[in-house]
């Protein structure tokens, strides 16, 4: 086969997997089964749906794969999930209520974080005298001034 002719139909295979996923997405009515799957929790073994091979977490891929072809929303099966299981089968809180904290508290600790972080940068930076600032403390000025003579003579 020629280098030419691989090239061209690498392109087609490429331009064919990029419709295939939004054909895929728009097949379950904008969601697809295996992001659904890392959205939702087995409810025996507490492992993300598709981690887990528990006969729970297979019979809710059955439901899936089923909700799909009738063409169900996410919001459709995820509430049908939570009625049957709870909340604990969403894998990530919902955004309200006391759960919120579980979105706000990570925040809020990585943003105090770096601002701790940026203000010991900002005074470790004030305490230590850039070039030509001042002398540390303790340094006598007549080996300062020996060393730049000594440091001098090797530049020439």
């Amino acid at each position: 086969m020629s280098g030419r002719l691989r090239a061209l139909l690498g392109l087609a295979v490429a331009t064919a997997a990029l419709f295939a996923a939004p054909a895929a997405a728009l097949a379950c009515n904008g969601w697809s089964e295996p992001s659904m799957e890392q959205q939702l929790m087995c409810p025996v073994c507490h492992e993300r749906l598709d981690q887990s091979y528990s006969p729970v977490a297979d019979q809710i891929r059955s439901n899936l794969f089923r909700w799909c072809a009738q063409g169900k929303t996410s919001s459709y099966v995820k509430n049908t999930l939570v009625g049957q299981f709870g909340e604990d089968v969403l894998a990530a809180p919902p955004a309200r209520g006391f759960d919120l904290l579980a979105w706000l508290v990570p925040a809020a600790v990585l943003l105090g974080g770096a601002g701790v972080a940026g203000g010991l940068v900002l005074a470790w930076s004030r305490s230590r005298g850039g070039p030509g600032g001042p002398a540390a403390p303790g340094v006598d000025s007549e080996l300062d001034a020996r060393i730049d003579a000594e440091l001098a003579g090797f530049d020439s």
